[in-house]
């Protein structure tokens, strides 16, 4: 299951992963992604909620690290990642981000990322 969500008032990008994903549908989810971040104004801010998604395969990696470099290229503002209690998924997108220069903050809850949103 995933989820993505334009907040245009907020300028801000939310994706929800739950579970694994093939290649394919990683591409699939991508692609929303591209398109939701295309309605928001540069210097949008993405949070991206992995507290229940699964590590994935490489070729599905590296659909994330397109989604992430579209980030840095569309002027993407800051990144919060919700990972809960778990490491590897983090771990994945922490280093599809750093190919592509796109920094996000790793937090456990969505209160965190809230937060950490607000603070300035």
């Amino acid at each position: 299951m995933h989820t993505i969500t334009s907040d245009t008032e907020r300028n801000r990008l939310t994706i929800v992963l739950d579970g694994s994903f093939n290649a394919d549908q990683m591409k699939a989810i991508t692609d929303e992604v591209i398109e939701a971040a295309k309605k928001l104004k540069a210097g949008y801010d993405v949070v991206t909620d992995i507290s229940h998604f699964s590590v994935v395969s490489q070729e599905a990696t590296e659909e994330i690290e397109r989604a992430q470099k579209h980030f840095v290229e569309s002027g993407a503002a800051r990144g919060v990642r919700i990972v809960g209690d778990h490491v590897l998924p983090g771990m994945q997108f922490r280093r599809t981000g750093n190919e592509v220069h796109f920094a996000s903050t790793n937090v456990k809850t969505l209160q965190e990322a809230e937060e950490f949103l607000t603070a300035k």
